[in-house]
């Protein structure tokens, strides 16, 4: 499968998993806690960094061997079909360039729930009876050998479609909810992914068994305890966590967030590449819909502006802008997050300025 931009980045899914959770101080807000892992110094893509749960695209995710699979467990070809009917911005990982490869729309959500599994042991599978009495939650299974279907499938020794095929299960791509899509920055040329992010509403925490070899330790946690305990220096968020926690961090109730998130679901996703600029006093990363983000840019090429207000300080910068998406950063652990017009895609806002309706 080769693919238009193969030899720039890597293709790759992630999972934010949110579950709900009783809150354990009477004075927390939030009703739910996210999933994270940190990963161990000897992995090959940022080492010791807290992440969602995911990894690179595998031709298993996309093989149409899983059309006969669906086909026998009587999921029709219409209802796969909705998932690829997104009004909105498709990046290119979502470019279908092949009629010997399932759609991506489809091989996406299976990338993450595979990924999700290797890593963490979180399988999700559709479930009728729960999905009647939660119609916007998924299901995660327990009742099987876990740490050895996790270890098979992590070695290469038996694939994700086998795994559902002796559990006699169906993974759950129908409550996943596309989420957001990022390119890592061109500067880093030999190591760039593009991602796109899912997120999976449940609601109970599930239990977890970590992979040794990717996972040093996984939390279970608030968005916002999570954002504080980057900005205190304990964990290193790399940034498009940041981004999507601090997005996160303004919903309480994941009631709400499951009503925005399906709601949402199908008008797509715009790539969020930064592009860096140096100033006086840090580093600010602007994205799209920011008046210093590149016009027409084609996501491979350096920023020749890179230094064009490196004697600036990020406020006169900021100052000087009418239109802002941006992320400046003080350092590797502080960052402050501006947008001041509507969120791309009729996303959350960046700065907590949501509208959300009671029901979807």
């Amino acid at each position: 499968m080769i693919r238009k931009f193969a030899k720039y980045w890597r293709d790759s899914a992630s999972l934010l998993v949110v579950a709900r959770d009783r809150p354990t101080v009477h004075r927390e807000k939030y009703n739910y806690k996210v999933l994270v892992f940190k990963r161990t110094a000897k992995t090959s893509f940022m080492p010791n960094s807290v992440v969602f749960p995911g990894g690179g695209f595998d031709k298993q995710d996309g093989s149409l061997g899983w059309e006969a699979f669906f086909r026998d467990r009587n999921v029709s070809a219409g209802e796969l079909k909705k998932l690829t009917e997104v009004d909105g911005p498709r990046p290119p990982i979502f470019h279908t360039e092949s009629t010997d490869w399932l759609d991506r729309n489809v091989s996406l959500r299976l990338c993450a729930l595979r990924e999700a599994f290797e890593e963490l042991g979180v399988l999700l599978v559709s479930d009728e009876q729960k999905q009647k009495r939660d119609p916007l939650y998924s299901n995660c299974l327990h009742s099987f050998d876990v740490s050895t279907w996790q270890q098979r499938i992590h070695d290469g020794e038996a694939t994700f479609q086998e795994l559902h095929t002796a559990l006699g299960t169906v993974p759950d791509l129908f409550n996943l909810y596309e989420w957001s899509c990022w390119l890592t920055p061109a500067m880093f040329r030999k190591r760039r992914f593009e991602t796109a992010f899912f997120l999976a509403v449940l609601n109970e925490i599930p239990n977890i068994h970590p992979e040794p070899h990717e996972v040093q330790e996984y939390y279970w946690e608030t968005p916002a305890a999570l954002l504080e305990a980057h900005r205190a220096e304990k964990i290193w968020l790399a940034p498009p966590q940041t981004y999507e926690l601090t997005r996160l961090s303004f919903i309480y109730d994941i009631d709400e967030l499951a009503r925005f998130a399906t709601k949402r679901n199908r008008k797509g996703s715009t790539l969020l590449c930064p592009v860096q600029y140096n100033a006086a006093d840090g580093v600010i990363f602007v994205l799209p819909g920011d008046d210093l983000y590149p016009t027409g840019y084609d996501y491979i090429s350096d920023n020749h502006d890179l230094d064009k207000y490196g004697e600036v300080p990020q406020e006169v910068i900021r100052k000087q802008s009418t239109r802002l998406h941006r992320v400046e950063h003080k350092d590797l652990h502080h960052q402050a997050f501006f947008l001041n017009h509507q969120p791309l895609d009729d996303h959350l806002h960046i700065q907590g300025q949501n509208v959300i309706p009671k029901e979807c």
